[in-house]
């Protein structure tokens, strides 16, 4: 760099120093007239007013990108509750976007890579013989303190990518780039996220897209170097998901009422069928023990009649014992109540129709 250019470079960085001073001594002088005189018409005009304007919360750590506000549901009286009964509550899903952190793996901002030395110069100006036999005055308007939030993000993906490069002439590499669009992602987030309530749909769109990126790269990396790709995941603080392949279903409230209900009615027609083999199983028993006393009585009978005996005490006996082993089965076996996804049995309450 000459010092012709450098002396360019401190008058355009003197210039626009100044000028956003004049802006906002302007600015206040704004907020103070009422009159708006040094505005235009077109500018009176497309500024929105205060009543209008949305309120920015104190707390943004709570701030969900992508998040999808949920449809107000239409049910129509008399169809939807008497005429056609909806036995199970169904509840549209809530979809978040690609464009958030738990979904895009980014588990920490750009806090996670430190703070960036605001005293250095930006990444264009390094090696600069000019700056370093500069003055003092000149070396902190040239420093990251008054330039651009782009050279303040150049010197962290600079910093970021010295910690992952092969060697320094490297930046070509998986890990490189997956470096750098972590820093634009943690940016982009980090924008968003401070531009809430309002939104910026071509951030949001550029957003999307470096995540798609960087998630390729990192299935590219975890095929060729699964050891390496553990490391940049420890090293940047990301998690991997991989993308599940499958063929996508629109979800809409008539289709999955319709699953609802016939997984409703599968889990009804399994109670109750459960429940008609216990009552079953517990009158085994005495059925059998009636079954022992009527041979019994036949057998008593035969005896005092003199006729050829055709029930024996054997069997008899083998009647009570089944009835005791059933007994005991019944005994030691958990009848406690199957877990049901949808089907709960309702307690029928017993109503004194004479007085009521």
């Amino acid at each position: 760099m000459t010092i012709n250019n450098l002396l360019i470079c401190i008058s355009d960085i003197i210039m626009s120093v100044m000028y956003s001073t004049l802006g906002r001594i302007f600015g206040q002088a704004h907020q103070l007239n009422s009159n708006f005189r040094y505005l235009s018409t077109t500018q009176r005009l497309l500024r929105r007013k205060q009543k209008f304007k949305l309120a920015q919360p104190d707390d943004k750590s709570a701030v969900i990108l992508g998040k999808v506000s949920r449809t107000i549901e239409k049910r129509v009286e008399g169809v939807s509750d008497v005429q056609h009964p909806i036995l199970m509550q169904w509840n549209k899903p809530q979809r978040i976007e690609t464009c958030n952190p738990s979904i895009s793996g980014d588990l920490a901002g750009l806090e996670h890579f430190g703070k960036v030395d605001l005293t250095q110069p930006p990444v264009e100006l390094e090696g600069s013989k000019e700056i370093e036999t500069a003055s003092e005055e000149v070396k902190r308007i040239l420093s990251l303190e008054y330039a651009r939030k782009r050279d303040v993000m150049n010197k962290l993906k600079k910093t970021v990518v010295s910690n992952v490069q092969q060697h320094k002439l490297d930046m070509n590499s998986l890990e490189v780039k997956i470096a750098i669009d972590t820093v634009k992602i943690r940016n982009y987030q980090h924008s968003l996220i401070q531009q809430w309530p309002y939104k910026n749909q071509p951030m949001k769109n550029s957003l999307t897209y470096t995540i798609a990126r960087r998630r390729k790269h990192l299935e590219l990396l975890r095929q060729q170097d699964y050891k390496k790709y553990e490391w940049i995941l420890e090293k940047l603080n990301l998690f991997y998901k991989p993308v599940p392949k499958y063929c996508h279903v629109e979800i809409s409230r008539k289709a999955s009422i319709e699953r609802l209900t016939d997984i409703w009615c599968e889990e009804l027609k399994k109670h109750r069928l459960s429940k008609f083999r216990r009552e079953l199983e517990a009158q085994q028993p005495q059925f059998l023990r009636n079954k022992a006393a009527k041979l019994q009585y036949i057998m008593s009978e035969e005896a005092e009649l003199g006729l050829e005996p055709t029930v024996t005490q054997a069997d008899v006996d083998d009647c009570l014992r089944k009835a005791e082993e059933i007994e005991a089965k019944i005994a030691e076996k958990d009848y406690s109540e199957e877990q049901m996804l949808l089907y709960k049995e309702e307690a029928v309450v017993a109503k004194n129709f004479i007085s009521d």
